[in-house]
């Protein structure tokens, strides 16, 4: 670890020196954007015709072009509702010019909104990182969550148990689970409740998605391993109001109301979000396992389809935020509350061998948060972010049936002590409750042009207790007793930019502490099962970098790499309270990761391409997994060691003028068991395996059609057609058993179609969308089979203070 720290060190000091000596050579251009009418312009793009740079102006309309050779150049200024404006600035060496640029409002064409929802994802993938972003504003229109919108990304595969509401884990490039963390406005959404989940989040309270991919930047505060994903909400209004309901089958309901008001004199904001899920989630289901008992006790034949009825899912959403944005003293500083509700069924285990007629699970939370926000605070350069939260939340599950179904709905037996583990059900009505603490801040400090450093620090500590208001079930036991689980998470980077800001390279070291407390049920070596309290704690290093150069102006390089660790999270050691167990010996997962591609963007006058293709490697150890169910439905994570993952990934995006998108990806994912020998010291019978229950391919495509002033001037309409693709894999190893014999997950083959429609002011938006167009029997897990056709309707009015055009 010394010689790691030693090599570093030496890295940020050469770096650094380059760095210094360039800088006295060339100059720099910092500017701020203002309204004619009044007033700084956050969220400008900002482009040097010149040179293939451009930038986004901050909270303050501020921004700034470093390592610029001296010279003459034309600075251009556009944003949604402004007419693009140009302006000249002279550049020397080693000094800083100043300028104010000017936007006069305006309507701005179609053509215009789209150009420029586009800029700021382009910026964000010319990082360093492996990285997609997913501009969300074209996308606010349909009746999509963000699981469907996600799995549709390359190299990302979101894997559902069921219909709205069901558990699901995200996989980046062979890494799945809790190895994908995910923010909000860069902060971490782990603790904050499964009603408030990422699937859950409207896509019209979001700006754009940000997709990192294995290495991640230490300004993401969290132990991903894999990835993150990064939803940056809406700030292109200072005012507006969004409303929208969307209505689709099996009884599936979807609102959402967002507004901004703030007192352009004062800088007093007010935020307010209210969404709200519900379905009957009554979708038929068949096949194996859907099986009704004749009167000798065996399954009849032919029973056909049948409906899912324990499986209603409703969430209500509230959050609130008041305070002060763009004043002097502070960029953004707001107080919130968030509260989230929650209620569902729980139709089945972890396979639909176990249908339960009558288990519910309730869930409540709430959390007051603040943020602050402030470029330059108390010197230029030094820019700073910080949050802080305390949430309650509980969560009790219901089990206290005596009555057992099947999948008619029909009752089977009426002598039953609960539902829940097959033949060894005890009724139980049991209750956690979590309270988990959250701080993080983050600092960027930009001493000289070319060089910024970042420094964030994240302390993260859930402690849970429980109860059983019966206290019958054993399987209760562990969790009445207090468990806790507390993590820290440190990290810092230096990024240099050379050669004209045409190369960039960073790199970073972070620092993983956790300490926790797991209670366990089980024989000891004796006759009589016991409570067993397993304590633990660790402290682990990682590192990494991340460089990209603009080899052409069309063609950008990028590499990256990073010794990763993921902490244990409470799901994973605590269990769920229902069908997971806790794992009190669960290790942390380590991974070193690393990443290559390519980026090639060819613009013509009336159509452009982006080509971008990639190879990724991992190798992990201690990969936390989640087991196979055992005979009574349930199951608990375990940890895997040598998993080695190589693949490839190839993306084209085509887009003909503004009427035309075509957007086709695929990821070939090769992971397999490089363990050769287990813990007893035998040969590994499962050595070089393919990674069991994953798939190694997945591929997806769409194509969009527009058409403007459709019926009225200054209409819109829109549709497209997208297709996705998982070839069958195996849900044991693929070197156990005949083949015949083999647990497969079907080939998966979806189509998908929507259109929509926006009205001449562009307030008002109806859009159709049909899922599972074919209503193919589809799973993403072993026995879970996931909704057929699902048709739905949705309707949205949008209205903002500076333009009603903002809505596309």
């Amino acid at each position: 670890m010394q010689v790691r720290q030693f090599l570093l060190v030496g890295m940020l000091c050469a770096l650094s020196y380059f760095g210094w000596a360039q800088s006295a050579l060339t100059g720099t251009i910092t500017g701020t954007v203002r309204a004619a009418s009044g007033g700084v312009l956050p969220g400008i793009h900002i482009r040097l015709d010149s040179l293939n740079k451009a930038t986004v102006t901050e909270a303050d309309g501020g921004f700034r072009f470093s390592n610029l050779t001296p010279g003459t150049y034309v600075l251009t200024g556009s944003g949604v509702s402004f007419i693009t404006n140009r302006q000249t600035v002279s550049v020397r060496a080693g000094e800083t010019s100043t300028c104010v640029l000017m936007l006069n409002e305006a309507v701005q064409t179609v053509d215009e909104v789209a150009v420029t929802g586009q800029a700021t994802t382009q910026d964000i993938r010319k990082r360093a990182f492996a990285v997609e972003a997913i501009d969300a504003l074209p996308l606010q229109n349909r009746n999509v969550d963000m699981n469907r919108l996600l799995d549709r990304t390359m190299g990302v595969q979101v894997r559902e148990t069921g219909g709205m509401g069901s558990d699901f884990t995200y996989s980046i490039q062979g890494l799945s689970g809790k190895a994908v963390k995910f923010f909000i406005d860069g902060v971490p959404m782990e603790s904050f409740g499964s009603s408030y989940r990422i699937n859950n989040v409207p896509i019209n309270l979001v700006d754009r998605i940000e997709v990192y991919k294995g290495v991640v930047p230490v300004e993401l505060a969290g132990d991903a391993l894999g990835g993150a994903v990064n939803l940056i909400t809406r700030r292109d209004v200072a005012s507006y109001l969004d409303a929208s309901y969307s209505i689709g089958s099996f009884g599936t309901h979807r609102g959402a109301l967002s507004g901004r008001w703030r007192q352009a004199k004062t800088g007093f904001t007010t935020n307010a979000h209210l969404f709200y899920n519900a379905s009957k989630n009554n979708y038929p289901v068949w096949g194996r396992t859907i099986e009704i008992a004749g009167p000798d006790g065996r399954p009849l034949p032919d029973v056909g389809r049948l409906r899912r009825f324990n499986d209603d899912y409703q969430s209500a959403n509230a959050r609130l935020e008041v305070g002060f944005t763009n004043v002097r003293w502070a960029d953004r500083l707001l107080l919130a509350l968030t509260v989230t509700d929650l209620e569902r069924g729980i139709q089945t285990g972890r396979t639909m061998a176990f249908v339960y007629g009558e288990v519910r699970y309730r869930e409540r939370l709430v959390m007051p948060s603040l943020t602050f926000a402030k470029k330059d605070l108390f010197i230029r350069g030094l820019n700073v972010d910080a949050f802080a939260s305390l949430n309650s939340l509980q969560g009790t599950t219901v089990d206290t049936s005596s009555r057992k179904y099947n999948w008619r709905g029909e009752v089977i037996a009426s002598n039953v002590r609960g539902e829940l583990g097959g033949i060894r059900a005890q009724r139980s009505l049991y209750t956690f409750d979590d309270r988990t603490a959250l701080a993080g801040v983050n600092f960027a400090y930009q001493p000289a042009d070319g060089h910024r450093f970042i420094l964030n620090a994240l302390h993260n500590q859930t402690r849970r207790t429980g109860s059983d208001a019966l206290a019958i079930a054993d399987w209760t036991i562990p969790f009445r007793l207090p468990q806790q689980l507390s993590k820290q998470i440190m990290g810092l980077s230096y990024e240099l930019n050379l050669l004209d800001a045409r190369l960039t390279n960073t790199v970073f070291v972070k620092y993983y502490r956790y300490a926790a407390q797991a209670n366990a049920y089980d024989y000891n070596g004796g006759a009589q099962r016991e409570l067993l309290i397993n304590r633990q704690q660790q402290g682990v290093w990682g590192f990494g970098l991340a460089s990209t150069y603009q080899l052409h102006p069309r063609t950008r390089l990028k590499l990256s790499a990073e010794s990763a660790t993921r902490l244990p999270d409470a799901l994973e050691l605590l269990g769920d309270g229902n069908t997971i167990l806790n794992a009190p010996g669960l290790q942390p997962e380590q991974s070193m990761n690393a990443n290559a591609s390519v980026q090639y963007r060819l613009s013509r006058t009336n159509s452009s391409w982006n080509i971008a293709s990639g190879l990724f490697f991992r190798h992990t150890n201690n990969l936390i997994w989640l087991g196979e169910a055992d005979l009574f439905g349930t199951a608990r994570y375990e940890n895997l060691n040598r998993i080695q993952t190589l693949g490839v990934e190839t993306e084209v995006q085509y887009r003909y003028r503004n009427w035309l998108r075509l957007t086709a990806n695929a990821t070939y994912q090769d992971i397999r068991n490089k363990l050769r020998y287990t813990a007893a010291g035998a040969p590994n019978h499962v050595f070089n395996d393919r990674l069991r229950n994953t798939p190694y391919l997945l591929a997806n495509a769409e194509i969009s059609l527009t058409k403007a002033d459709l019926f009225w001037k200054g209409a819109l309409a829109s549709c497209y057609v997208g297709t996705h693709y998982v070839p069958e894999y195996f849900l044991g190893w693929p070197s156990l058993g005949a083949k015949a014999t083999k647990r497969v997950i079907p080939t998966q083959f979806v189509q998908d179609i929507g259109a929509e429609f926006t009205a001449p002011n562009r307030r008002y938006v109806v859009g159709v969308d049909c899922r599972n167009l074919l209503d193919q029997q589809v799973y993403d897990n072993y026995l879970l089979q996931k909704p057929g056709r699902f048709i739905s309707l949705k309707v949205r009015y949008f209205l903002s203070q500076s333009s009603s055009s903002n809505v596309k």
